[in-house]
């Protein structure tokens, strides 16, 4: 059985969200408090709002620009912040204050974030190493595109939701293809995922000596899974069409 974080309802409750504050707080650089690194327009700095006990929450504000995403970002920018975000969530695992390490980002109304300014979060957890909740099947599936320095996937054994996808990254390899990877996989559940989709999530493991990192197109979650933690994939057909897209010059296709 999983054990709970706890998450801290006061300190949630203060937070402020992109629907109702009038002024974008990464938007104001010069406001910000405990910056620890920048780079370019690029601010690492410590989450002023610590929801979750037993941890050490930091925030990555990836730009300066409020309408920047991810998957609009163009080459350099997107490699720049990629492997920002890698290097420090790699350095602090090996942290001896911290069980694992986790590094994500949401982008869109339905991913659970609260700012629509770009940022991702690297959190050191006290007690809690989140791999004992992941297994190696859970990166394994139809494979949809492959390069010299990662390869990616639809997973046939998802954590959580239909369509989850999949990017690995080869021992030794460049991180720069595999952030070009996700960036395309990203701009595909936006555009062009079998069911609609406006957001999406972007989780890393470091999990058997490789790095991952899994794309959740965020729609309707299940029933079958809320209630009893069943996870489910889409029917042939479906993959197929999928896969026939990504496959398509518009993506991976030459």
């Amino acid at each position: 059985m999983n054990t709970p974080i706890t998450f801290n309802l006061a300190i949630g409750s203060r937070k402020p969200h992109s629907g109702t504050q009038k002024i974008c707080p990464f938007c104001h650089p010069e406001k910000l408090t405990g910056i620890m690194e920048k780079k370019g327009d690029i601010i690492w700095l410590m989450n002023k709002f610590p929801v979750f006990e037993h941890t050490w929450p930091t925030v990555i504000v990836e730009t300066s620009d409020h309408n920047g995403e991810l998957s609009t970002y163009e080459p350099e920018k997107l490699h720049e912040v990629v492997s920002f975000g890698l290097s420090h969530w790699l350095k602090l695992e090996s942290d001896k204050r911290f069980k694992s390490v986790l590094y994500f980002r949401n982008y869109g109304p339905g991913s659970g974030g609260s700012q629509r300014h770009p940022h991702s979060q690297i959190i050191g957890l006290e007690n809690y190493d989140y791999r004992d909740n992941i297994l190696g099947e859970n990166f394994l599936g139809s494979l949809v595109h492959e390069d010299e320095d990662c390869y990616a996937t639809i997973s046939d054994y998802p954590l959580s939701c239909m369509g989850e996808l999949n990017v690995t990254l080869k021992k030794d390899a460049s991180p720069d293809r595999f952030a070009d990877t996700i960036q395309t996989l990203a701009r595909f559940v936006l555009h062009d995922f079998p069911l609609p989709c406006t957001s999406y999530n972007i989780f890393f493991y470091h999990y058997m000596k490789h790095i991952h990192a899994k794309i959740f197109p965020r729609y309707t979650a299940s029933p079958l899974y809320m209630g009893y933690r069943i996870t489910h994939v889409m029917d042939r057909d479906s993959k197929k069409r999928m896969m026939e897209t990504l496959a398509s010059p518009k993506y991976f296709g030459d």
